[in-house]
C-alpha cells in the first residue's frame, strides 16, 4: 500500500484557502479532508525525509493519477538501493542484487501505515481536530492541524498541508509532547506532468523483487478459520478488522493500527520483551498456562500494548 493510500483519510471535495481562526474546529477537519483527495489524486514528484527512532529515510517519490488509478515510484536513496512501484493496487519492491537480500523488512513510506478510516465523523469521541494557523515547508505556504487524543491510550499527530492543494507537506507524530516520528518533504512540486519514465525503476533486470499486495480486508469477507485465542480488551474506539492468518488481529480506531500475534514458543521459558523505534511498539510475552507467545506491534503507547497483551487468553469454542 502506498503513502498516498495510507494517508488518505477521506474522498471529499477541496476547498480555497481562507483566514482560518484557530478555534474553528469545523475548518481543521475540511483541510483533514482536502488532504485525502490531494495524497490521491494531485501529481505530485518530491523527497521527503522520514525519521522513526534512530532509523532515518530519505525517499524520492513520483505520484500520477490517471484514468482512476494511483501510479507511483519510491526510490530509497540511503542504505540499500530499493525501490517500491505501485500501479493500482499492485504494489512491487526491487531491491539491488546481492547475497543478503531482506525479503521480510518494513516499507518506510512515511506516517500512517496503515489504511484510514474513511468516516472521520467516528473519530470525534477519540481526539480533538484544531487548527494552529500557517507555516512554511519546502519552500511552500503550509496550514498546521492538530489531532490530538481525548486521552493516553493513543497518540497525536501535528500536520502541515499545503495551502494550495492540502498535500501532506509534514507531520509529526507526538506522545504526551514529546515528538516520536517526523515525516517532510524538503522539496516538491505539485501538479507537474509525471512522464512513463519518471515512474519506471532504475535499478537493473538482474534486481530482487518481491510484491507487497495489502492482504488487510474486512472481516465480513472472509473465510478465516477462527483462532483459538482472544483479545479481551481494547482502547475505546478500536475495532477489528480481518487478516488472512489465523495467529493474528489486527486492530484500527482509523488512525493508529496494532496486530496481536499468537504463536508457539516450546517449552522454554520466554522472558517479556519490549523493543520501540519511533511510534511503534514491539512487545512479546508468554500467554499464561499455555506454550504459546503472545506479540503485540502497533502504533499504540507501550502501556497500552501490555495492557493489550495481558488481556489474551485462550478460547475454547
Amino acid at each position: 500500500m502506498s503513502l498516498t493510500a495510507r494517508l488518505a483519510i477521506l474522498l471529499a471535495t477541496s476547498i480555497g484557502c481562507v483566514g482560518l481562526q484557530a478555534s474553528d474546529v469545523e475548518d481543521a477537519r475540511v483541510w483533514l479532508e482536502k488532504m485525502g483527495k490531494a495524497l490521491r489524486q494531485e501529481n505530485y514528484e518530491g523527497i521527503f525525509t522520514y525519521m522513526r527512532g534512530n532509523h532515518f529515510d530519505t525517499v524520492k517519490v513520483v505520484h500520477q493519477f490517471k484514468d482512476g488509478k494511483e501510479y507511483e515510484r519510491m526510490l530509497h536513496l540511503n542504505g540499500k538501493k530499493r525501490e517500491v512501484i505501485q500501479e493500482g493496487d499492485k504494489l512491487i519492491c526491487k531491491h539491488a542484487a546481492s547475497d543478503d537480500v531482506d525479503l521480510g523488512h518494513e516499507i518506510s513510506t512515511g506516517p500512517f501505515t496503515h489504511a484510514f478510516n474513511e468516516n472521520l465523523n467516528a473519530y470525534q469521541d477519540l481526539y480533538n481536530f484544531t487548527f494552529h494557523g500557517q507555516d512554511r515547508i519546502a519552500d511552500r505556504n503550509a496550514i498546521k492541524v492538530g489531532i490530538t487524543p481525548k486521552y493516553h491510550d493513543r497518540y497525536g499527530y501535528r500536520l502541515w498541508l499545503d495551502e494550495e492543494t492540502g498535500l501532506l507537506l509534514q507531520s509529526h507524530l507526538v506522545n504526551r509532547g514529546r515528538v516520536l516520528e517526523v515525516f517532510q518533504f524538503v522539496q516538491v512540486d505539485i501538479g507537474k506532468p509525471i512522464s512513463e519514465r519518471d515512474l519506471t525503476s532504475a535499478l537493473a533486470h538482474e534486481s530482487v523483487k518481491h510484491e507487497l499486495t495489502p492482504d488487510i480486508l474486512e472481516s465480513a469477507n472472509s473465510s478465516q478459520s477462527k483462532p483459538d485465542w482472544k483479545v479481551s480488551w481494547v482502547p475505546d474506539g478500536f475495532r477489528p478488522v480481518h487478516v488472512p492468518q489465523a495467529n493474528r488481529l489486527l486492530f484500527t480506531d482509523g488512525l493508529a493500527t496494532f496486530s496481536v500475534f499468537v504463536e508457539q514458543a516450546g517449552s522454554a521459558a520466554l522472558p517479556e520483551l519490549t523493543t520501540q523505534m519511533g511510534g511503534t511498539v514491539v512487545l512479546s510475552r508468554r500467554l499464561k498456562n499455555t506454550a504459546q507467545h503472545i506479540t503485540v506491534v502497533g502504533e499504540v503507547p507501550e502501556n497500552v500494548a501490555r495492557k493489550v497483551a495481558e488481556s489474551v487468553e485462550p478460547l475454547t469454542y
